[in-house]
């Protein structure tokens, strides 16, 4: 289930983002990629914002050096670039050309017309990455996929993102972690009940059990007899997986 967040700025760019993901897969609504490219975008912007609130709330209006109420202007895509990279928070090139090739898109489309074009996919796709990987970069209280729609959080994996590619970069993070040298013992990767992968480590983040696919944290326990991994919910009354209280009875 989708959490909620303190900020309500961090909420509005998730309702920008989940929006922009209804309509992005929507083959029905016309011109659904229109409001796609819309609420995309302006999930970009509020999330650059709230990453400039959450250093000082001040930082995201335009003109700091005047009082600053509720109808104060705040500050466009490269202003807020900018004033993160003075913070030392920075995003690569390559991300910014995808920001800004989806920011022409849209400003065609807000100030002249919405002509559809066999790219609009790719475009609105580079610039959801570029959130996939920044968003959890500044945000300290859990993950991006903890604030979305289960089922659009596997949407955007599956159909916006390239699925293959994002299990291929979370087996390189799984790799990195739990390759130690010939004797020692590292971190354990196991399959994670949501997603299926074997991406999930055992105290992988922040000594949390951690799937590196998912983005989330999946709390796992131990079965006492097989010392098989699974859900911790599963075992909280018994210690025991079903398959070895299904043999104890069997035995008895």
């Amino acid at each position: 289930m989708k959490k909620l967040a303190e900020l309500a700025i961090f909420n509005n760019a998730v309702d920008s983002l989940e929006h922009g993901i209804r309509m992005y897969r929507d083959e029905t609504y016309p011109n659904a990629h229109k409001y796609a490219i819309l609420a995309v975008y302006q999930a970009i912007e509020l999330f650059l914002k709230d990453a400039l609130y959450r250093i000082n709330p001040v930082l995201i209006y335009a003109d700091i050096d005047k009082q600053v109420g509720d109808d104060s202007r705040t500050v466009g895509y490269r202003d807020a670039i900018a004033r993160l990279a003075n913070l030392g928070v920075h995003i690569a090139p390559k991300s910014k050309q995808s920001i800004e090739r989806l920011q022409k898109r849209r400003n065609v489309v807000e100030h002249r017309e919405y002509k559809p074009s066999g790219d609009d996919r790719s475009c609105m796709a580079d610039a959801v990455k570029v959130l996939y990987d920044f968003v959890p970069q500044y945000l300290k209280d859990g993950e991006l996929a903890d604030y979305v729609d289960d089922d659009l959080w596997r949407e955007l994996q599956v159909f916006i993102l390239d699925y293959d590619k994002l299990v291929a970069e979370a087996q390189t993070q799984v790799d990195e972690l739990t390759t130690v040298p010939p004797g020692d013992y590292g971190p354990e990767a196991v399959e994670c009940p949501i997603c299926g992968n074997a991406t999930l480590v055992i105290g992988g983040k922040d000594e949390r059990d951690y799937c590196f696919f998912c983005r989330r944290t999946v709390p796992m326990a131990q079965c006492c007899d097989c010392s098989e991994y699974y859900p911790a919910e599963m075992l909280e009354e018994v210690s025991r997986c079903p398959e070895c209280l299904r043999a104890q009875w069997e035995k008895d």
